[in-house]
């Protein structure tokens, strides 16, 4: 697996809040580059990636799905919780150490504030423009074709030529 610019050596994935690491990540970069690049510019794409995965996370809980099915949330599910939910999801999140912690202690703090406010709208941002990119209603999973695309457009290191899921 690699690291999405173009390293290797991350471990795959191996709990439900890093496979929704992993998915936001992804969901980011995309944007990133075949729409609004300062969504890949740190510390913003850090923290839309958090708060993407708290609310891929929630919808995870709420459907008894974990690991690699977290791929299966519908993309307008992600649009409604960054609309009404945000701070729930992020209430509910793990974000361990290394994995968004300060990340989401930072939004946590930030919440109601105009600061957290341009994370939650690039958030939506980013999952908006995949639908708009999309023909039907589309899951993580359906991006893949998507990402694939990108990732050759651009050399982000998404995929090996063996790698099937996130």
């Amino acid at each position: 697996m690699s690291d999405g610019r173009g390293g290797a050596g991350l471990r795959p994935p191996r709990t439900t809040w890093e496979f929704a690491v992993s998915a936001a990540d992804t969901l980011v970069l995309w944007h990133a580059k075949d729409g609004d690049p300062r969504a890949g510019e740190e510390p913003l794409r850090l923290q839309t990636v958090v708060l993407l995965a708290a609310a891929i996370y929630q919808w995870a809980g709420d459907e008894n799905q974990d690991g690699a099915a977290v791929a299966g949330v519908p993309l307008k599910v992600l649009a409604d919780v960054l609309r009404g939910r945000a701070s729930e999801a992020l209430n509910k999140c793990p974000a361990p150490v290394g994995s968004g912690a300060k990340e989401r202690a930072y939004l946590l703090d930030a919440h109601g504030t105009a600061s957290f406010e341009t994370v939650r709208r690039t958030a939506l941002e980013v999952v908006l423009h995949h639908l708009d990119d999309a023909a039907s209603v589309v899951t993580i999973a359906d991006r893949r074709r998507a990402f694939q695309e990108a990732d050759m457009r651009h050399g982000l290191g998404f995929f090996t030529a063996d790698e099937a899921e996130f």
